[in-house]
């Protein structure tokens, strides 16, 4: 695959990365929960990253897609501030599985864009990003990666003095945000429980300039300058749980619910255009959710442990238009995930595992382009890890079933996908290490890309699903060297991936006479993904009692068919440094993020803009130890801001500059 411009101006990063040292030191042990064998972040070859404490605390967004958009391969699918899904190295939706404790979200935000994640990252504890195909442990649905967002919810222990809280409330000014926290935590030798709770109201947010743009680039001079329309948002969420708790072994069941209502902005009636926009659409989710959670550890045997997690979900959503209800989408789903883990065999460790997930989607109503359908799967994997003096080997595989059946007159759909994994770390001395991950994993279609046949307004498309699409295949590596130790750490990671039957949405050049909307057609091609991600983290000086820091990093994809046709929505080239002063008591940050314009564009897609954006931060905690007062500067260059991989950044911009405020404490 040829390197593009953008790729090329951007290879310096990976020059410069290498060039750096500093002294000895030890960091932070950063444990990653979404793997059978708990495992430290640096032990791991695949591109995993760890966000909590003031890290996650100083980025938390009202969606996760916008929680994690900056982070390394990551950006996002942002559909106003109510829907915004991860996407990761350019691949999205069913490539792009989002996890909660482990558990798929059962929801409906992979049937398309304008669906919010059902799940609030104010609740979070930790978020992992595992970059990359993570289809041994999740299935052919994470071939792109995953997000696994993690709780407490279910608790694993008591607090050490039988209870404990957290509470905070924050504001900001762009969208007139304000939201409120609270858990609570307790137990003793025997139980322990969890209950939490949040509200969060936002208004029409501020931008820049209009909001529409001409085909040239220009903002619409009639349309009211200074406010994104119908892009409020408010929600509530509320759980509790409870555990029993053993010496070898605990149980535990946690029920909550949550309730959103948002504005999709500029949704695409087939009645608007892009001067005048059809009425407004707003969409009400409801979710209610049980998860469970057991382990058992063993006492010497040949089954060190065993591991249980299942959710049920009773999900659905109604797209209201003027007010009136629309479409409904419903989602009765349930996940179960049985691991059990084996002692040691010589050298090797490891865990054999079996994944049962069913669903029963169904969309009602005149905008409804995907049929009922029903769904179940099951698969079995093995992973083995082999420790040696400098080598850290693992290898793996999975065997996946899946079947569809659509409720009304479509065929039946079903498939076999297999998936083998292996990696390598070398310790290359001096803090350094090499990392080798490769992976053929396969895919099975989603329901939208089987049965899809009607007008897709948010992609403001008729889309046109295919029964006899295959499964895709593919053929990923990854090369990473990485530093953890010392004054200098680094990471530097190159990555392909080659991709045999690619699914995509193929545009005819055809318009639907009726819904006056260009026709799209779920195909099939060959494609491939190349691009790097890199970090450098330097303590730059000791300040009184505290460090400054500087990060930079930059990241890039490319993605295109075999025949040269670059793929829609890829993200441009980014590259960013980020200043810090941190002590006992105080996180200062400046950060500065440059997104380059993306002119390699697909048919029917329009280039995009470049731009800068630049944040500020300021974490102190106050004389009473367990509070925080925290400040946040956005999009300081106030700039119309636009992403590339939003099918509505010609309408949606985000938010121009926004100062927040919050306070959080624990007791």
């Amino acid at each position: 695959m040829e390197v593009a411009g953008s790729m090329r101006r951007a290879w310096p990063w990976l020059i410069l990365a290498p060039g750096w040292a500093g002294a000895q030191a030890v960091v932070e042990e950063i444990h990653v929960t979404g793997v059978p064998l708990r495992r430290e972040a640096a032990e791991l070859a695949q591109s995993v990253t760890v966000l909590r404490d003031q890290t996650l605390d100083r980025i938390r967004g009202t969606s996760l897609g916008e929680t994690l958009a900056r982070e390394l391969g990551v950006s996002s699918t942002y559909f106003g501030g109510g829907a915004s899904r991860p996407i990761i190295r350019g691949l999205a939706g069913a490539r792009v599985r989002t996890l909660q404790d482990g558990v798929d979200s059962l929801d409906a935000a992979s049937l398309s864009v304008d669906h919010a994640v059902a799940i609030d990252p104010l609740f979070a504890e930790q978020i992992e990003i595992f970059r990359g195909p993570t289809t041994l442990l999740y299935g052919s649905g994470a071939v792109g990666g995953v997000i696994n967002t993690v709780t407490s919810r279910i608790p694993e222990a008591a607090p050490e003095e039988g209870f404990a809280g957290a509470a905070e409330v924050r504001a900001d000014s762009a969208a007139e945000e304000r939201s409120a926290a609270v858990r609570l935590d307790g137990g003793g030798a025997r139980a322990a429980w969890h209950v939490d709770g949040l509200r969060r109201v936002t208004s029409d947010y501020e931008i820049p300039g209009a909001a529409a743009l001409h085909a040239s680039g220009e903002a619409h001079d009639e349309h009211a300058l200074g406010v994104l329309a119908n892009s409020d948002l408010e929600s509530e969420a509320a759980a509790a749980g409870a555990s029993w708790l053993g010496e070898r072994a605990f149980a535990g069941a946690a029920a909550s619910g949550l309730r959103m209502e948002y504005g999709v902005p500029w949704h695409g009636h087939a009645e608007a255009d892009a001067d005048e926009p059809g009425a407004d659409v707003r969409i009400a989710l409801e979710q209610r959710r049980l998860d469970v959670k057991a382990r058992w550890v063993g006492n010497g045997g040949f089954v060190g442990a065993v591991n249980v997690r299942a959710a049920f979900s009773d999900y659905e959503h109604v797209e209201l238009e003027g007010g009136t209800p629309g479409t409904r989408f419903t989602n009765d789903a349930h996940e179960t995930r049985i691991e059990l883990v084996h002692s040691a065999l010589g050298r090797w460790r490891g865990a054999l595992g079996l994944q049962l997930e069913a669903r029963e989607l169904a969309a009602l109503g005149e905008e409804a382009f995907v049929p009922p359908v029903d769904m179940q799967s099951y698969g079995v994997f093995a992973l083995e890890q082999l420790e040696l003096e400098r080598w850290h080997l693992s290898l793996g595989g999975r065997v996946e079933h899946r079947r569809h059946a659509p409720l009304k007159a479509a065929p039946r759909a079903e498939g076999t996908a297999r998936s083998l994994a292996v990696a390598a770390i070398r310790e290359l001395g001096g803090g350094f290490t090499l990392a080798l991950n490769g992976a053929l994993a396969e895919r099975l279609p989603a329901a939208e890309e089987l049965y899809a046949a009607g007008p897709h307004l948010a992609s403001r498309a008729v889309e046109i699903g295919d029964p006899t699409l295959g499964k895709e295949t593919a053929r990923h590596l990854d090369v990473a060297v990485r530093k953890t130790l010392g004054d200098l750490t680094l990471s530097v990671t190159a990555f392909v991936t080659g991709y045999d039957d690619f699914i995509f949405l193929r545009g005819t050049g055809a318009v639907d006479a009726r819904e006056a909307l260009p026709i799209f057609v779920y195909s099939q091609a060959d494609a491939d993904f190349v691009g790097f991600e890199a970090e450098l983290v330097a303590r730059l000086a000791r300040v009184g009692a505290g460090e400054l820091d500087l990060r930079l990093y930059a990241d890039s994809v490319e993605g295109e068919l075999d025949d040269g046709e670059p793929l829609p929505r890829m993200p441009p080239l980014r590259y960013g440094a980020r200043l810090q002063y941190h002590d006992d008591r105080v996180v200062a940050g400046l950060e500065a993020t440059r997104y380059d314009a993306q002119d390699r564009t697909a048919p029917f897609e329009t280039p995009t803009p470049g731009y800068t954006m630049v944040d500020a931060d300021l974490a102190w905690r106050l004389p009473s130890p367990r509070l925080e007062l925290f400040v946040r500067a956005s999009n300081l260059l106030d700039e119309d801001a636009r992403k590339h991989t939003s099918l509505v950044k010609d309408f949606v911009p985000l938010p121009g500059r926004s100062y927040g405020l919050g306070l959080r404490g624990r007791f």
